[in-house]
């Protein structure tokens, strides 16, 4: 009988997570993704949404009890996840729960991690608990320290990031696998913590994190330039684990998409995106506006920051310049290039609506060196090669499609990017390799020079300006060069029908990059069909109609939809005549 009440109140518990929410369109896409995530192999937030959904329930309190016990339960992931999961439901949780999960904060050594999303949730789960469990001394955690002293030292942490995010930027800035792991601890962080001060931070941050998404968002796709970005989500960005916050946040893209078997997002995006169908933050309704209306095309410049150089530089965190393009058919968008991100950089991209899957094309330069690794990791040089392709497999791979590179540099404007690679003799992996996906509607390589492509309404032009070669693979067509100086022109166009792809074709063939002695001069111009007349020289100087772009001028944030100075710490969003400014010196919102 006690059995049979205890589950009768999780039932309870679980259906009432909503009761004062309302039937708002937001509310019942957190339902459903419950339900999704509740069938989800086990993990900590795959476990809460069980609870939260109230299935099989028996099992899933043996899972969580079977969990708690294993000794190799520890890490950044699992403490906060932890602390969220016995908060969300403690009040119906066994009392045999609730000792098991103080024991863990008592006598496991919770991993730290070593990079900004492990601290970030590290000390999110070390600030919640040391707020669960106060006044207790230094015998009570696994560290050492008292309740006081572990809460403090996470305050400080938690407020030193947000500081850093909202003046100079994210180093794991953009990143489709990532966003969630920053924004999961907010929204505990948002529902959790007792200090006014503390909540209203996290809840700034959530309008932040999602905002900055948001202006980068094509139907779900995370547009553009990324750090931390996984193979699968570079070549198919609709797997991605941002596309479910898309869904979750925006309602895009539409269910019947991401539901598609072709674009199931992988197990593991389970993991952070349950906090959102968890909480009681909801999006302002100007970010969903902000996110969702690509009824004009716009440019979007921001400006984030290289995580920190231990070795081989001289600036701790020397910025990164981001440049996107949005259409309603399309987003082009880069980074600058150079090293911004150890191995997992993706420097550009176009990415067009499609119902089809692998809806992007880009292209990289396959390059990895101990050198790289070593300005970001402590580790002796001759082991970090082999130890990051332990576990991210693909490091040394000529074939890989992430990667940073020294030897790349992009200039945009507007629908054009031109992209320049100065590849050193002797350099690990001298080629690099462009991505074409086979989903393609059309695919011509003309005999002006021009690639052309089209995806959806979005027509894409490509000048190779040396020699390649195809290999056809499984879902793409792979383009490879060899010539260690190369480079590439693009120009990007919205069509609505054949005749319109047709006229496209004719008007790209009338014109031709201008590059000379390019192996001496490293120097390509291009006129664009808008008129625009852009001249990049590796190395040397990026001219728009004569002009010199000087990108250390990039503000913070600068487009239609967000404004701030680098440094401020204060961040205007904007939409239909309001504005929302997310003022972080004075903690506070302010709306007009």
């Amino acid at each position: 009988m006690k059995t049979l009440f205890f589950f009768l109140l999780l039932l309870i518990a679980a259906d009432s997570l909503y009761a004062t929410s309302g039937d708002s369109a937001f509310v019942s896409r957190q339902r459903r993704l419950l339900e999704i995530l509740s069938r989800e192999p086990l993990s900590l937030p795959a476990l809460a949404g069980r609870f939260a959904a109230g299935r099989d329930l028996p099992g899933a309190v043996a899972a969580f009890d079977s969990m708690g016990r294993d000794r190799r339960f520890v890490g950044a992931f699992h403490g906060y996840a932890l602390i969220g999961v016995y908060l969300r439901f403690r009040s119906i949780l066994p009392d045999s729960l609730h000792r098991m999960v103080r024991e863990i904060f008592r006598s496991r050594g919770l991993y730290r991690g070593d990079t900004e999303n492990h601290w970030v949730m590290y000390y999110t789960g070390m600030y919640l608990a040391a707020q669960t469990w106060p006044h207790e001394s230094g015998t009570e955690w696994f560290n050492g320290r008292s309740s006081e002293e572990n809460f403090r030292e996470a305050e400080g942490w938690l407020n030193h990031w947000i500081t850093l995010s909202t003046t100079i930027g994210q180093g794991e800035f953009d990143s489709p696998t990532y966003m969630p792991v920053f924004l999961a601890p907010m929204l505990l962080l948002f529902d959790f913590a007792a200090d006014p001060a503390m909540r209203t931070k996290a809840q700034m941050m959530c309008d932040l994190l999602l905002a900055d998404f948001a202006v980068e968002n094509l139907r779900g796709c995370y547009g553009g330039g990324h750090s931390r970005d996984y193979p699968p989500d570079i070549i198919n960005p609709l797997i991605a684990q941002t596309t479910r916050v898309s869904w979750l946040y925006f309602g895009e893209p539409a269910t019947e998409i991401w539901e598609n078997p072709e674009y199931e997002p992988r197990v593991r995006s389970s993991w952070e995106i349950v906090w959102g169908a968890l909480s009681g933050y909801h999006p302002p309704e100007m970010i969903v506006h902000i996110a969702t209306d690509r009824s004009l095309p716009y440019v979007h410049r921001e400006r984030k920051r290289v995580r920190n150089v231990i070795r081989f530089g001289d600036e701790l965190n020397p910025p990164v310049y981001k440049y996107t393009y949005m259409t309603e058919d399309y987003v082009l968008g880069s980074l600058q290039g150079g090293i911004l991100q150890p191995f997992q950089q993706h420097t550009w991209d176009v990415t067009y609506v499609s119902t089809r899957p692998y809806n992007t094309i880009f292209t990289v330069h396959p390059s990895w060196s101990s050198r790289e690794l070593g300005m970001f990791f402590p580790e002796e040089l001759n082991v970090l090669a082999e130890d990051v392709d332990r576990y991210k497999l693909v490091y040394t791979s000529p074939d890989k499609w992430n990667s940073s590179s020294p030897y790349e540099q992009t200039f945009q404007h507007n629908n054009v990017l031109i992209v320049l690679y100065n590849i050193a003799p002797g350099a690990k992996l001298p080629h690099i390799d462009g991505f074409f996906p086979k989903t393609l509607e059309q695919r011509t390589v003309d005999s002006t020079g021009w690639i052309f492509c089209r995806g959806g309404n979005a027509a894409i032009a490509i000048f190779p300006l040396k020699p390649y070669e195809w290999i056809e693979e499984e879902k793409n067509w792979r383009l490879r060069s060899h010539h260690l100086r190369n480079g590439l022109v693009v120009e990007v166009g919205s069509v609505r029908s054949t005749g319109d792809y047709a006229q496209f074709i004719r008007t790209m063939r009338q014109r031709r990059p201008e590059a000379g002695d390019f192996d001496r001069t490293m120097t390509v111009s291009y006129a664009s069909i808008a008129g625009d007349v852009m001249t990049f020289t590796y190395d040397g100087p990026r001219i728009l109609n004569g002009t010199a772009v000087d990108l250390t001028k990039t503000r913070f944030y600068d487009g239609p939809f967000m404004s701030s100075e680098v440094g401020s710490g204060v961040i205007e969003l904007r939409y239909g005549g309001r504005v929302r400014v997310l003022d972080f010196q004075q903690g506070k919102v302010i709306e007009r």
